[in-house]
């Protein structure tokens, strides 16, 4: 849906409105709402080994609009400016690898990191909504399992398209996402569907060449489908449908269940997902060489969670297995990977034949405004030589995440959020180089200041 078509019903919308005022009683609030927010965003990465460094700080601002509900309907835009302020070289390669920058980079355009100020309209869209049922139709933020806003940057991942949620009851609640247009996290643009995949690296093919299904893929829409219910006694149920034109097909199932625990303010938590994911069509072109997903591919992922939680803390033990036949695939430029095992910072998509352990430990001081968190995990992947399993070449890894967000009680809609990461290659004997830069042996910094406005 082109952003024309849609700014002409915007229009009309608007049109209308005006013309009821007359028969309309008069709302004694300011007709239009609004917000202002601000993200600072330092970043650096530094390896053990002689790698290029890197480290940028980056300023995004945006300010969201709103009108006033009208028998139901509501407008709202949403436009982001964003700037480098300080950074080294993004341009640079790495001089043992020649390759470029992978975290920094994002903070900006990965399509042109020299443009150091940008903006973008990210959403514009009409909105109906009513006790049971909300359409929205325009520019937007998405969030599900497979396509989301991501694990953070300047700028979360928006599209456009149509969007239908529908709760009967407590007990239910059904979505349908139609999308024809996207702009993904890192970008300044509106791209159609297939223009979107290849935006991020490629990785390798399944014959172990450099891919080439970036502007090559061929795509026009995708489709997601969710029904979420929630049973008696704590059993929580998800069925998810995404099905992406001419590329693939995949079925998420979780349940999730908390069972309280006699004497104590404690409740075990448990968690199961299923997922099965098959190629379409022609994977996106009917040439192998040129195609995102192989057609044949049926790929299987299990995974499982254990935990125990309070008011004040909670622990997970997660794992997950990615079998089958050929790669799991998600385009990375569309969101992270909804499996219990994700850590923020990498992912496990691209890959078939994966074990992957990890825990979780959080830690509420809501008194101080404090959270603090952390990550460890041991994944293990198919051989970086291994490009029908490993499509960008990444060794088996350990991952350790240390984090806090601290809410000040004295800045209302302030917020600072830091993130240590670190990943370490485990894979034994000899290692290339270009399995090590933007991959492992690294120490990885964040460090994110949020402030919100809001009036009216």
């Amino acid at each position: 849906m082109k952003l024309t078509s849609i700014t002409l019903l915007l229009f009309f919308i608007l049109q209308q409105a005006t013309l009821a005022q007359e028969t309309e009683p008069v709302n004694d609030k300011f007709p239009i709402s609004g917000e202002i927010g601000l993200r600072s965003f330092w970043m650096s990465t530094s390896y053990w080994e002689d790698f290029k460094g890197d480290f940028a700080l980056g300023q995004s601002a945006y300010l969201q609009m709103k009108t006033a509900s009208y028998k139901g309907f509501s407008i709202v835009g949403r436009y982001t400016v964003f700037g480098n302020v300080w950074s080294s070289d993004l341009l640079a390669r790495d001089p043992v690898t020649q390759n470029f920058n992978r975290y920094e980079v994002g903070l900006f355009d990965v399509l042109d990191p020299s443009d150091r100020f940008f903006g973008k309209v990210e959403a514009l869209q009409i909105r109906y909504t009513s006790e049971k049922f909300e359409a929205v139709l325009g520019r937007m933020d998405i969030n599900t399992p497979f396509i989301n806003p991501q694990d953070g940057r300047l700028s979360p991942t928006f599209v456009e398209g149509l969007r239908l949620n529908y709760r009967p009851d407590d007990k239910n609640r059904f979505s349908a996402d139609i999308i024809g247009r996207m702009s993904p996290r890192s970008t300044s643009g509106w791209f159609d569907i297939g223009e979107t995949i290849g935006i991020y690296p490629v990785g390798q093919s399944e014959m172990g060449q450099p891919s080439k299904y970036q502007g090559n893929t061929l795509s026009d829409f995708f489709t997601v489908l969710d029904w979420q219910h929630r049973f008696d006694q704590g059993l929580q149920l998800q069925v998810n449908h995404t099905y992406v034109d001419n590329i693939s097909s995949t079925y998420l199932t979780q349940l999730i269940k908390d069972w309280d625990i006699p004497s104590k303010n404690h409740k075990l938590v448990t968690g199961l997902q299923v997922t099965l994911q098959h190629g379409i069509r022609e994977g996106g072109n009917a040439e192998p060489e040129k195609r995102f997903k192989n057609p044949d591919d049926v790929n299987v992922v299990i995974s499982g969670r254990l935990g125990i939680k309070n008011p004040r803390s909670l622990l997970f033990f997660n794992y997950t297995r990615i079998d089958g036949r050929g790669r799991f695939l998600n385009p990375r430029e569309w969101g992270r990977d909804p499996f219990f095992t994700f850590i923020p910072r990498e992912r496990n998509e691209g890959y078939n034949q994966v074990d992957a352990f990890t825990t979780y430990y959080q830690r509420n001081i809501p008194e101080k405004g404090l959270q603090l968190y952390g990550f460890a995990g041991l994944h293990f992947l198919p051989d970086p030589s291994n490009a029908e399993l490993n499509k960008y070449a990444f060794p088996s890894y350990a991952q350790a995440n240390l984090g806090s967000r601290y809410s000040p009680k004295w800045g209302n809609g302030l917020d600072f959020h830091f993130i240590l990461m670190s990943k370490v290659n485990l894979k034994p004997g000899e290692i290339k180089p270009q399995w090590i830069y933007n991959k492992v042996n690294m120490i990885h910094v964040n460090l994110m200041v949020n402030y919100k406005i809001q009036w009216n």
